[in-house]
């Protein structure tokens, strides 16, 4: 039987070694439990453990060497956070190495990026492979004196609690962000614009929306809708959807309601797409922007691919970047100078397409919603919706971390101001100690999304025959285009009304909802009927283009492009 063991102590020698090119703590425990249970020598086990890990951050570390020229290999493995480690990479190369061994998720881009900014080979090699010993070598010993000291007592429950440990320890890793508040914190400080954009993010005070009606008297500031957990509250609206999908005979029906979009604007259309579409003699109504696409040659690049976009349509800082396929403002960030561009850039998924556009200066916000029949010359605004950034009112006692705590609308969203979403840039420190002057109005966001806490009012009554005949030849100078909304910034609602005084910074198509319901003092009855009647006219106008011949995109493709477009939401830059 001896003559044996040598041959069983290389099998397991083999099973070790490429278990750690999988997991790094499960090959770990298995060679403990190799040397309690089989004998096999602490040479063998240590040595093993040692070639494994090793071997495994030298081969990551040239598939990011490798990606510089292999397109496939970058488009797979060359993401915002591969770009975005360069920021710690330049100045804690160290730390970062070290501490990337017990960061979960983060040793696999670290060490990608590694190899795609060409940290010098030697200076890699000979950290990893110290932290490498070290941290195998600090894990391994404790776990075979564990399996030594409790297997007397336990038997094999020892190695079940311990691989239980394992296995719930990483399950609940895969259940957090893998790049958490802790990460960061953990890696060492960035450049501040990074994570706070210094001047757009100091408050700003003033006593009222310029242009907007007051909100003096406004009765209730939360709607009971909005108290309502997402996936309770659209289980009727997904009902009735079915319901219409079989009177139609169609679940995707309403992705031919735009026919020129792609999927009539339900998921993963291209903003700068649709904005193209309108008629040259229509342009002057959009805010200038340019498209910037990520062509996986590096950020330095990117960034000077944008520059010369913006000198040619005489843009200048600040500027809005936004995604070009997104929702609800994830990744919409106000961008002061060159240095914030480069870094926002840097964190920009690889291979998509970002939009920078002209702010406009005005308070004004507003959702047009549009709906044209494919039977009818001219369409109709089927309601205005006024859009208030999120906002606290100083009281000249409390701080803006008290005021945005303590107010019955913004708690809501506390954490989004407080810096506690990876998603969304939160006020520094020290403003949150600022006292506002009582009656100073504080912006809290530069995006005005009901998701971060923006206000949305009903202002139906502000439509009138010149508003309706120019978005209309806007709309209609869109080839095809018969359902969706123009979000505008104005100057005023009088100017508004007359049809003047706006800029468009945005159309949504088929995926836009009846905004004007979640005005808080309508009633949820009133919000249902509103979200209802808006699907029939999506399904209604889609089953006139289906019978002028156009089809409806296949139920897979649908899929793919809502996880293409949920998937890039998840890797933009944090939001302003």
């Amino acid at each position: 039987m001896f003559d044996f063991l040598p041959l069983i102590w290389l099998k397991h020698c083999v099973v070790i070694f490429f278990m750690t090119f999988l997991h790094e703590d499960a090959a770990i425990l298995a060679a403990a439990f190799s040397r309690v249970e089989h004998g096999i020598p602490l040479f063998l086990a240590y040595g093993t453990i040692y070639l494994g890990i090793i071997s495994g951050d030298l081969i990551i570390y040239s598939l990011g060497h490798l990606a510089q020229k292999n397109a496939w290999l970058r488009s797979k493995i060359i993401g915002p956070k591969v770009e975005r480690i360069k920021l710690w990479l330049e100045s804690h190369l160290v730390r970062v190495l070290l501490l990337c061994r017990i960061t979960p998720g983060l040793l696999f881009p670290t060490f990608v990026a590694c190899g795609w900014f060409k940290i010098p080979f030697g200076r890699f090699a000979l950290i990893t492979i110290i932290s490498g010993v070290v941290y195998s070598s600090v894990v391994l010993t404790a776990i075979i004196l564990f399996g030594d000291f409790v297997l007397i007592h336990l038997d094999y429950w020892a190695w079940i609690l311990l691989l239980s440990l394992i296995v719930g320890f990483g399950i609940r890793n895969s259940f957090k962000p893998r790049w958490s508040k802790a990460t960061e914190q953990a890696m060492g400080d960035l450049p501040p614009s990074f994570f706070r954009v210094l001047k757009k993010y100091v408050p700003t005070f003033k006593h009222k929306f310029n242009g907007m009606p007051s909100l003096d008297g406004l009765k209730r500031v939360v709607s009971f809708a909005k108290r309502l957990p997402n996936g309770l509250f659209y289980i009727p609206i997904g009902l009735r959807w079915l319901l219409l999908a079989i009177r139609y005979r169609s679940l995707t029906l309403p992705t031919v309601s735009n026919p020129m979009i792609e999927t009539g604007g339900l998921w993963g259309e291209s903003k700068s797409g649709i904005m193209n579409q309108i008629g040259a003699d229509q342009q002057s109504w959009v805010a200038e922007f340019i498209t910037l696409h990520r062509n996986g040659k590096g950020t330095q690049s990117d960034f000077d691919e944008a520059l010369f976009l913006m000198k040619g349509k005489g843009l200048e800082f600040p500027v809005v970047v936004k995604p070009d396929i997104g929702w609800q403002g994830y990744g919409v960030r106000l961008v002061e100078d060159a240095s914030n561009l480069f870094h926002y850039i840097s964190t920009y998924p690889v291979g998509e397409k970002m939009l920078l556009q002209r702010p406009i200066s005005h308070d004004g916000e507003a959702g047009i919603f549009y709906v044209r029949l494919p039977v009818e010359e001219h369409g109709r605004i089927l309601s205005v919706t006024l859009r208030y950034f999120p906002y606290v009112y100083g009281d000249g006692v409390s701080t803006l971390q008290e005021l945005i705590k303590n107010s019955p609308r913004s708690k809501l969203k506390a954490c989004f101001y407080l810096g506690g979403r990876s998603e969304h840039i939160g006020f520094e420190k020290e403003h949150l100690e600022m006292v506002p002057a009582k009656g100073e109005l504080v912006r809290l966001s530069f995006i005005g999304s009901i998701r971060v806490g923006g206000l949305y009012r009903d202002a139906s009554y502000l439509i009138t025959t010149e508003m309706t005949r120019r978005f209309d030849e806007i709309a209609r100078s869109i080839p095809e285009f018969y359902f969706g909304r123009f979000d505008v910034r104005f100057e005023s609602t009088e100017l508004l009304k007359a049809g003047e005084g706006f800029s468009i910074i945005e159309i949504n198509g088929a995926g836009s909802e009846a905004i004007h319901a979640w005005d808080p003092e309508v009633s949820i009855f009133k919000l249902y009927r509103e979200l209802f009647r808006t699907q029939s006219l999506l399904f209604k106008v889609s089953a006139i283009n289906r019978s002028r011949g156009y089809k409806p995109t296949g139920f897979i493709e649908f899929l793919k492009a809502a996880r293409h477009q949920n998937k890039l939401i998840d890797n933009y830059p944090p939001a302003g």
